[in-house]
């Protein structure tokens, strides 16, 4: 469905700035999906800064997608992410926040998860490019981030994508969720399992 591709677009923009960028302009990619992760990365270490990508959080870009379409309508964005309510109040981004979407593809369904988001951008590097290897490594709960970060800055990672979540497991198991991370895992895996069939 249409949603579904919208879901697509941040996954399609990430593995065109892979293929396009890595390695020949900068040694690795990090992920952008996660407001936190990429801000505490570009503060941490700003000399690779251009390393984050720079494509828009789906939130943002699903926001500005509705509002090239449907100029009037008010857009809404329910979670529990304290980072995409710091990112929703960013004077760029505001003017576009202001209905849920319901339907995503599995890809976009799993970005919630730790690993979700690498795992959509390799799947449409290997659409792109079938021969194309994409290393990758993944790292949730800022600790964790900090660590493959500094990896990454002394070299470990040149080649590979990353994917920083700053709260551990996920989004899933975000400072707002109210289940375990093990209960939101399995009720989203029966989610995405219900819409790929």
């Amino acid at each position: 469905s249409e949603m579904c591709i919208r879901d697509s677009l941040c996954t399609i923009e990430e593995a065109k700035d892979f293929m396009k960028e890595v390695p020949e302009k900068i040694p690795f990619m990090g992920t952008s999906c996660c407001p936190a992760w990429s801000v505490m990365a570009k503060k941490t270490v700003p000399q690779l800064a251009n390393c984050i990508s720079m494509a828009l959080t789906p939130m943002v870009l699903t926001a500005r997608l509705l509002k090239q379409e449907e100029p009037d309508c008010k857009i809404v964005f329910v979670g529990p992410c304290a980072a995409k309510k710091l990112e929703a109040s960013r004077k760029s981004v505001r003017s576009y926040e202001e209905e849920p979407l319901t339907q995503a593809s599995s890809d976009g369904r799993g970005f919630a998860v730790s690993g979700g988001v690498a795992a959509a951008v390799v799947k449409a590097v290997k659409r792109m490019d079938p021969d194309r290897e994409v290393k990758v490594v993944s790292a949730n709960g800022l600790q964790e981030c900090k660590k493959m970060l500094m990896a990454a800055k002394a070299g470990k990672y040149n080649g590979y994508l990353l994917e920083g979540m700053a709260c551990p497991g996920g989004c899933i198991a975000g400072a707002g969720t109210v289940q375990t991370v093990k209960k939101a895992g399995v009720a989203l895996e029966k989610i995405c399992l219900l819409y790929t069939s």
